[in-house]
Formats: C-alpha cells, structure tokens, sequence
C-alpha cells in the first residue's frame, strides 16, 4: 500500500480557541495517531494516561495518550491520540480516521467520506 500525507487540525477541548494544523503520514496500520508531544503541551494538552506499544522491531515503548478534538475539512471529532516523543514520526491512525469518517484513498492520496459499518442485533420477543 502506497503513503500519503493528509493535512487535519487538533486542538485541546479546554482550550478550543487554541488550534494547530498539521501534516501527518497516513497510516491505516497504526491504531492511533502520533502527535508530536510539544505541539500538544503548546496546546495545553496533558496526559490522560500511558499505554504500551510494541515497534517494527519488537521494542516495547510506554507513550503517553492525551484527549483531543481533530478535524479534516469539514468533519471534527474526539479523539485519543499518543504523544510523540521528539524523533518520532506524526501519523493518522485508524482510531482517527474512523472518528472522522473518513477512509483512506491510497490510489487518490488522499482522505474520502466514508459509510462506516454497523454491527446491529436484533432482539427476539
């Protein structure tokens, strides 16, 4: 699959009027987005928690996740994204993108409008 980068907003909830825009590499693979951990402490953003996740190379990193609003175009949601240590790569995970609505385009490169699935259950009187 082919990468591509896709141009979205964060901002932190108690402070709306706050708002950065960013560039990051879109990746399906990644089950959250990579936000650089000082573009979010500019914002105000704090830690909620940490959580593990293990690398390429079977390294096990502790990151910090953070509450967030994002928005791409016109779709906003909330949303938990992992503080990026310095170095590290800023990246649209699925977590995001499903939030959004939005589905990845890799031929097109770019972000598309989505019907998302439903799982429904019907229950029997």
């Amino acid at each position: 699959m082919s990468t591509f980068t896709a141009k979205f907003r964060v901002w932190n909830p108690a402070h709306p009027e706050k708002v950065e825009a960013l560039e990051a590499t879109v990746d399906t693979g990644a089950a959250f987005s990579w936000i650089s951990r000082a573009r979010l402490e500019r914002l105000g953003v704090t830690a909620a928690r940490k959580m593990p996740f293990r690398t390429i190379e079977g390294r096990v990193l502790d990151r910090d996740l953070a509450a967030v609003y994002i928005a791409s175009d016109e779709y906003s949601a909330p949303d938990v994204v992992v503080m990026a240590e310095a170095g590290e790569m800023e990246v649209l995970g699925a977590h995001s993108l499903e939030g959004l609505g939005v589905a990845a385009d890799p031929i097109q490169k770019r972000l598309t409008p989505t019907i998302m699935l439903a799982l429904t259950a019907v229950v029997k009187k």
